[in-house]
């Protein structure tokens, strides 16, 4: 399964729905500058894009739930008029997945 579909049934988009796919591509691929920018090696996806061959094991799970909140946070926009306690739960379940991805990949530069 291509890795936009994986990120279309976590925000619950019909997976033959493709009139969202340049924007879900748009933000998805923006998550991933940030996990890029933070050492993760991941790779811009496309609509066929199907693994990331520089993570290791399982990881590619973690990035997958990372964008699923990451892209979350973007389509839906009562997440930012509603309660905090949403907002927070997703900066810090965020927070947690990327240093999960961060201890795994971080390298001290000498």
């Amino acid at each position: 399964m291509a890795i936009l579909d994986d990120l279309k049934e976590l925000l619950e988009i019909d997976l033959e729905e493709q009139i969202y796919d340049k924007q879900l591509l748009l933000y998805a691929n923006g998550g991933i500058a940030y996990l890029k920018n933070n050492a993760i090696p991941v790779t811009r996806i496309d609509n066929t894009t199907d693994k990331w061959s520089g993570l290791k094991d399982d990881d590619s799970d973690i990035v997958i739930q990372w964008l699923h909140l990451y892209c979350l946070q973007r389509y839906d926009r009562t997440l930012m008029s509603s309660s905090g306690t949403t907002q927070e739960w997703i900066d810090s379940e965020m927070s947690n997945l990327i240093m999960q991805l961060k201890v795994r990949y971080d390298r001290e530069v000498i």
